[in-house]
C-alpha cells in the first residue's frame, strides 16, 4: 500500500480521514473484544479451536489504524498551531 503524504491533503480531508480512522479503529477493537470473549467461552465449553486465536490476528490492524490516526491528528495539530 502506498504511503499517503498527509501534508498534501486539505484540512477538511484530514478531518474526514481522522473521523473514518477513529470509527474503523473503534469498530475493529470492539469486534476483537467480542471475538475474544466468545473464543474464551467456546474454549471453556468445547475445547480449543481456531476461533480462540482469531482475535490475535486482528491486533496488528488495530495497531496500524491507531498509528495512522495518531499521524493524522498530529498533522491537524500542526495546522491549527
Amino acid at each position: 500500500m502506498k504511503e499517503e503524504n498527509l501534508t498534501q491533503l486539505s484540512t477538511e480531508e484530514l478531518h474526514k480521514k481522522a473521523k473514518t480512522l477513529k470509527v474503523a479503529t473503534i469498530a475493529l477493537f470492539v469486534s476483537m473484544l467480542l471475538m475474544l470473549i466468545s473464543g474464551i467461552i467456546l474454549t471453556a465449553k468445547k475445547g480449543f479451536s481456531a476461533l480462540t486465536v482469531t482475535p490475535v490476528s486482528f491486533l496488528p490492524l488495530v495497531i496500524i489504524f491507531s498509528a495512522q490516526l495518531k499521524k493524522v491528528n498530529e498533522e491537524l495539530k500542526k495546522r491549527n498551531a
